[in-house]
């Protein structure tokens, strides 16, 4: 696939406009929001770095580029299962999946890959969950990694932004300044995920998961999780 085309499928993938749901998930932001821990941009921004580095990077970045480079559905059920295992609140394992099995749905109507369709299948079949971070990597095999890693770290950080936007409230621009600030951080974390190893999957981010087993019990919920 040349340069350009892979360009503009990474464009339709991650638009808002793609079907997948991300728009009704805040995965745990909401609780940090309604117990007045973030208010401002600043906060928030602070927030958002700290769950890219700590969490989004050794956990879905990571799982992005483990599917990615799999040519086997063994190898993508295995890396299914262990994101299942490592994400241990039930709305943010939940959320995982229900973009995953979304994006994957409607991103086979329009791409043809063979191990994709064997991916919804197996997922069907209850052999494992269909996160959102192995279906893109999934989808997105034969397009350069690193902008397949930059488009799905894009792609998180202005789902986040949205949901900031309608929760602290953020002002538009402000939100528009927070993505911008954070590109630095997505080049690093693009660039240290490439050569990950299942081993390398992990993550360490404790008090989100509190705040995300927390969202369910929110007298009022804005967000799915």
């Amino acid at each position: 696939m040349s340069i350009d085309q892979s360009v503009l499928l990474l464009f339709q993938l991650t638009d808002s406009f793609f079907p997948t749901g991300s728009f009704a998930h805040s995965f745990g932001l909401e609780t940090y929001i309604q117990k007045g821990i973030i208010t401002d941009q600043e906060r928030f921004e602070s927030f958002l770095r700290a769950i890219l580095h700590f969490g989004i990077r050794n956990c879905d970045a990571i799982a992005v580029t483990l599917a990615h480079r799999s040519d086997t559905i063994d190898q993508i059920i295995q890396l299914d299962q262990h994101l299942s295992a490592i994400k241990q609140p039930i709305e943010m394992r939940k959320g995982s999946a229900q973009l995953g099995k979304q994006f994957l749905r409607n991103a086979n109507k329009i791409i043809e890959r063979r191990l994709a369709k064997d991916y919804h299948r197996a997922i069907q079949s209850g052999k494992c969950s269909g996160h959102h971070s192995v279906a893109y990597g999934v989808v997105t095999a034969g397009i350069e990694l690193s902008l397949v890693l930059l488009s799905y770290l894009h792609s998180y950080v202005v789902s986040q932004v949205s949901a900031a936007v309608r929760l602290i409230p953020l002002g538009a621009t402000d939100g528009q300044q927070t993505i911008r600030s954070l590109q630095p951080d997505l080049l690093k974390i693009a660039e240290l995920v490439k050569g990950a190893k299942m081993e390398d999957l992990g993550g360490f981010t404790p008090a989100l998961d509190i705040r995300s087993m927390q969202h369910e019990q929110l007298f009022h919920r804005l967000f799915i999780s």
